[in-house]
Formats: C-alpha cells, structure tokens, sequence
C-alpha cells in the first residue's frame, strides 16, 4: 500500500515520536540510508522533530481544534 519510501518515512517518524520506547532504531536508520542520503535524512528528521514540538506546545496550552 505505501511505497518503500513511505515506509521507511512512518517507521522513523513512529519510532522519533514515541522516543521513550527505544528512538530511532539502527535498522530503521539503516533502512532510511539504504534510500535516502545523509542530507535527507537530517532534513526528515527535523521535520519530525518540529512537529512533534508544534503538537506539543498546542497540547501544553490547551491550544483548541481548528474547526
């Protein structure tokens, strides 16, 4: 259903957000390498990171849904 790409892209950004279980693992690293160059990879991994701060800062202030 999703292309490898995609894939590699929702493992990282599943295994970025939900740090506490393990982070980023070697594999799924080692998979994002396998397509996408160390440039890339450093630019997927702050978007990840941004929004995941974005959503938390909303959550932190009880920021209310766009409707």
């Amino acid at each position: 259903m999703f292309t490898d790409e995609e894939q590699v892209l929702l493992e990282m950004t599943e295994e970025i957000t939900l740090i506490s279980r393990k982070g980023l693992t070697e594999e799924t690293y080692g998979k994002a390498r396998q397509i996408f160059d160390e440039h890339q990879i450093a630019q997927i991994i702050m978007a990840i990171i941004t929004i995941n701060a974005w959503n938390r800062i909303a959550i932190s202030t009880h920021m209310p849904v766009a409707k």
